[in-house]
């Protein structure tokens, strides 16, 4: 089991590291920088060991909590230990921005139209503003629906 952040506030960077295409991208994650992301990790830890105390879980449990172990147990010793193994869920999305025609950050607009593309539309998590609450693939299938209804309805 394992407790994960869908919706994170904190905001990382990429930048280029010079006029090389050649050369890697400048990643920053800056993962649980944000305070609630912080407070949300630690709680749902907290939670974790909870559910692995219930007598459902006790029955099917072989020894004492490995890792991070019962020892850690004030909530800056958990952040510590969070960050020390921190893993994404590995959902990319919010890298390309969604915008009105003539904003040259934006990438799409509303109806997921690449600008400057005829034809062709992105129906996935790269446009969304942030993650929605839940499993990402469950609004990217409703994003697609609109699309198809669009196109069907001569909206495209």
């Amino acid at each position: 089991m394992v407790a994960a952040l869908v919706a994170p506030l904190s905001r990382g960077s990429v930048s280029i590291s010079s006029a090389d295409t050649a050369d890697a991208p400048l990643i920053d994650p800056r993962w649980l920088t944000h305070p609630t992301d912080q407070a949300v990790a630690v709680a749902a830890y907290k939670r974790l060991r909870q559910l692995f105390a219930t007598e459902a879980l006790k029955a099917v449990l072989v020894g004492p909590e490995f890792y991070p172990s019962a020892a850690v147990a004030s909530d800056a010793e958990l952040l510590r230990e969070i960050r020390a193994g921190f893993q994404t869920v590995w959902h990319a999305a919010c890298t390309c921005k969604m915008g009105m025609v003539g904003d040259p950050m934006a990438v799409v607009d509303s109806r997921a139209r690449v600008m400057g593309v005829k034809g062709l539309r992105v129906v996935d998590a790269s446009a969304f503003a942030l993650l929605p609450p839940g499993h990402p693939i469950s609004t990217i299938c409703k994003l697609a629906a609109d699309v198809g209804k669009w196109l069907l309805e001569g909206f495209g």
